[in-house]
């Protein structure tokens, strides 16, 4: 998926972007090393816009609502869900970037070859470098949509689940199973035998 968008642009006010990401596009996403298990029932539009900040500094905020499906983690059975993405990211030029670098090892007086030079700051963690006019959104976005995924999803808020003994799914009735699970710290009671 490749979202360029040129930011020579963009100038004082906002710069709205929309593109559809289409179903196979997403299931390349979602079915990627390791799968995740979900699967997109629908296209899904990219929304955002990327703001000015200041001479250096542009944020882009965006949003992709999903529909997706997976296996239910009760039952097994097909589970419909709605995911709201949505993110905000620092977007910073390389070149910028090295002479915030330099004026950092400047401040506390590093050479660049100690512990300092190698640190991460949780800031970085939402900035999306770019070189030159243009910036790719896609890689930001696929990872946006792979981290708002959720563990697991149910098919009903009130799933029964699957029958432990026999693997029915309760949820079309009760089985004749014994449900009853005895205390395995009684067990040893189980073997004594009482004489008269």
């Amino acid at each position: 998926m490749e979202f360029l968008f040129r930011l020579d642009r963009l100038k004082e006010a906002p710069l709205h972007i929309e593109r559809e990401i289409s179903r196979e596009d997403l299931g390349w996403m979602l079915g990627s090393t390791p799968d995740t298990g979900f699967s997109a029932e629908a296209p899904a539009t990219f929304r955002g816009k990327l703001v000015r900040v200041n001479e250096r500094d542009i944020v882009f905020e965006g949003e992709v609502p999903l529909a997706l499906s997976t296996s239910c983690r009760r039952c097994l059975n097909r589970a419909e869900i709605g995911v709201e993405v949505r993110f905000s990211l620092d977007l910073v030029n390389r070149a910028h970037l090295k002479e915030r670098e330099l004026e950092q090892l400047e401040e506390v007086g590093d050479d660049g070859e100690g512990e300092i030079a190698g640190t991460f700051t949780p800031d970085e963690a939402d900035q999306l470098v770019y070189e030159g006019t243009e910036v790719d959104l896609g890689p930001a976005g696929r990872e946006q949509i792979l981290l708002a995924l959720p563990m697991g999803a149910l098919c009903k808020d009130d799933c029964r689940g699957l029958c432990q003994i026999c693997g029915h799914d309760q949820n079309e009735g009760d089985c004749a199973c014994d449900q009853h699970v005895p205390d395995p710290r009684w067990a040893a009671l189980r073997s004594i035998k009482l004489s008269k």
